[in-house]
């Protein structure tokens, strides 16, 4: 009832771009657009902690852009690899231009904030350290910025190392199909609503105005979903490319996940919960209907799944049940191909090589995304609902925590 129609809703509209010859690409800047964008000063701003191994590529990869940073700025956030040394060497070769360095691990968006506050471009461009980013990336992710309504945009992001693992092929073939397809799909109806902190540029304007990263979970979310309620745009540039390394090993990966489905059910339905008050005075529909969209194709969906499976095996006895679930499997089968294939055909960065190798992946894609993925999300839901877990989370310093929790 829910999933297919979302499904289908969604291979309409991309079919329809590409079989039809539409174009969703920004149009040609005009030479006054061009020549505006290059009065932009523009910072980049890395926050990392015990990243030693993955700066030194980030910043080869920043360095070669088509569209040169004004400056670049790195935060260690108390690093026990040496990463303050190596800091002060890529500082000495001139890849970076501010080195910073916490005493002590302050968490991400403590981290991030300090090289914001630091940042004197009319654009900051927020990254991971263990991504790396195609030469014209940058170029291609500031172009929505030429409409003044416009506050961030944000990148796609590709598997670097796909081959790693089963885990990590499997989640190439899901970024390929949520971000490179869902994200553009998301786009064309203006409901994007997280600039990825591995890849998103903010307007200064924009962030003056709501504020910087909240200190805590999701802080992504979190500042996206303001600049959407203070009314700014929020763009996915899907031909600006990132390559991200991800957890290659499912322990990793369930402790990823769960720390995301929590903090997105904590910032969604309690810190944004006035989304539904209608009489609220900043009462916007679009962000009422994205969170109803979030609320029926994710949080519920994910939550009747138990009693979807056990409503089958009760009504139907388990000889039938097996075959109602295999055929169920079979239509899902279907559609991650069509999803798969669509996304492919949109996507234009990979070599035919690549999809070859994660065709396996995508056969078997509604095990890891319809059933793995799908218990760990309600695992993670009801950690939230019942211990706000999110609150404990270690991904933030408990002494910043305790802090916070003054205020």
């Amino acid at each position: 009832m829910f999933e297919v129609p979302r499904y289908t809703a969604g291979f309409i509209i991309i079919g329809g771009v590409i079989f039809l010859g539409l174009n969703l690409k920004p149009r040609a800047r005009t030479p006054e657009q061009i020549r505006a964008s290059k009065r932009w000063k523009v910072s980049a701003v890395i926050a990392g902690h015990n990243e030693a191994d993955a700066m030194r590529k980030c910043l080869v990869s920043l360095n070669e852009q088509t569209r040169k940073f004004d400056e670049i700025i790195v935060v260690d956030d108390g690093s026990t690899d040496g990463m303050r040394q190596m800091l002060h060497a890529l500082r000495a070769e001139g890849l970076i231009h501010m080195a910073l360095c916490n005493q002590v691990r302050c968490g991400k968006a403590s981290a991030c904030n300090l090289g914001f506050g630091l940042a004197t471009g009319n654009i900051i461009i927020n990254l991971d350290a263990d991504c790396s980013y195609d030469r014209d990336a940058i170029e291609k992710l500031l172009i929505p910025f030429d409409d003044p309504k416009v506050g961030t945009t944000c990148g796609n992001i590709g598997v670097r190392n796909f081959r790693r693992s089963v885990a990590a092929s499997f989640q190439a073939v899901e970024y390929l199909i949520s971000i490179s397809l869902g994200k553009r799909i998301m786009d064309y109806f203006d409901l994007v609503v997280c600039s990825s902190g591995a890849f998103g540029a903010f307007r200064r304007e924009a962030i003056e105005q709501v504020g910087v990263l909240a200190v805590g979970p999701g802080e992504d979310l979190d500042l996206t979903l303001r600049l959407r309620r203070a009314g700014w745009k929020v763009r996915f540039v899907h031909d600006s490319w990132c390559l991200t390394d991800v957890p290659h090993a499912f322990p990793g990966l369930i402790r990823q996940r769960r720390r995301w489905d929590r903090d997105t059910l904590r910032i969604r339905f309690r810190k944004f919960r006035d989304t539904f008050s209608f009489w609220n005075p900043r009462f916007k529909a679009s962000e009422t209907w994205e969170q109803v969209e979030f609320f029926f194709l994710n949080f519920l969906v994910t939550m009747i799944f138990p009693v979807y499976i056990g409503y089958i095996f009760y009504t139907l006895g388990a000889v039938d049940a097996w075959v109602v679930l295999a055929a169920v499997a079979i239509v899902y089968v279907c559609l991650d191909i069509i999803a798969f294939v669509i996304a492919a055909a949109c996507c234009g960065r990979f070599s035919f090589r690549f999809y070859l190798q994660l065709v396996p992946f995508v056969l078997t894609f509604g095990l890891y995304s319809g059933f793995l993925m799908r218990l760990v999300r309600m695992y993670a839901y009801f950690e939230e609902m019942i211990f706000y877990a999110s609150y404990r989370d270690s991904y933030v310093p408990q002494r910043v925590l305790d802090v916070l929790d003054r205020y």
